[in-house]
């Protein structure tokens, strides 16, 4: 494992180029033919946290968490985590269709297309990140030095999602439902993580159900290192959950995308 691992990520830097120029274009190919173009990629998710807090600001008279952090940055830091992991699952789960011009190129190591997606939206993933940030000092939390364990929550999250999009990615080919189940999921996920509502407010004893979500662990990992200032190991436990599901979804991923690997080109 150790040593397929080893020449996957030598694989992986030798076909940077050809990595960076597939990231580029599924970029470009996202909003062509719009006016607006790529400024789509920023604008939509700024609309939708924008109506969000609306509603639940004027609606719901939500002013703050419980915690007393103003609402506006609660629900940002949260929603960054979320949107990056949202789109990556829906559009991980479709790559290989959307690349099925290399499905028959044996040249080609087809276990590096969900790194495309993963690529292609980290750009807007940093300037979300930069303007949560500052809308955190707008409103009076500074960064600290937990500021700099973003970068272990980002590529805790990339792993997560690597696992699940080799999975899923492999499966859908020749099962299209996998698309509509990870649609579902999705949808259902964005109101089962604690996105725009308090984790706390949860019965203590049932807290441990909410956090089997793997996305809980990373959505509030990134409130821990803007707004909390609570390392990663301050949380051993969940920690520990987090990289045991995580390894479990990697062994799963790259067990299904070998074994279904060779019948690729078959079914496309």
């Amino acid at each position: 494992m150790i040593k397929q691992i080893k020449h996957f990520l030598l694989d992986i830097y030798n076909k940077r180029s050809i990595l960076y120029e597939l990231a580029k274009r599924d970029f470009q190919k996202q909003y062509m033919g719009s006016y607006l173009g790529f400024v789509w990629v920023y604008l939509q998710p700024l609309l939708f946290i924008g109506v969000l807090y609306f509603i639940f600001t004027m609606g719901f008279k939500a002013g703050s968490s419980t915690s007393g952090v103003p609402f506006i940055v609660y629900l940002i830091t949260g929603m960054i985590a979320w949107f990056y992991i949202a789109e990556n699952l829906n559009a991980g789960t479709n790559v290989l269709k959307q690349h099925s011009f290399l499905l028959k190129k044996v040249d080609f190591r087809l276990s590096m297309l969900p790194i495309v997606k993963l690529i292609s939206s980290s750009a807007p993933h940093l300037f979300f990140i930069v303007l949560a940030i500052i809308i955190s000092i707008i409103n009076g939390i500074y960064p600290t030095l937990y500021i700099i364990q973003l970068a272990y929550y980002f590529i805790a999250m990339v792993f997560l999602l690597l696992g699940i999009n080799w999975l899923t990615s492999s499966t859908n080919l020749f099962v299209p439902d996998v698309s509509k189940v990870i649609s579902i999921i999705v949808t259902f996920g964005f109101w089962l993580t604690p996105i725009f509502w308090d984790l706390s407010k949860v019965p203590e004893k049932y807290q441990w159900i909410v956090k089997l979500n793997p996305a809980v662990y990373i959505v509030e990992g990134y409130r821990d290192s803007i707004i909390n200032h609570i390392g990663f190991w301050e949380k051993p436990y969940e920690t520990l959950y987090f990289w045991l599901f995580t390894g479990l979804m990697l062994w799963s991923g790259i067990t299904v995308f070998k074994k279904l690997r060779p019948h690729f080109a078959e079914v496309v």
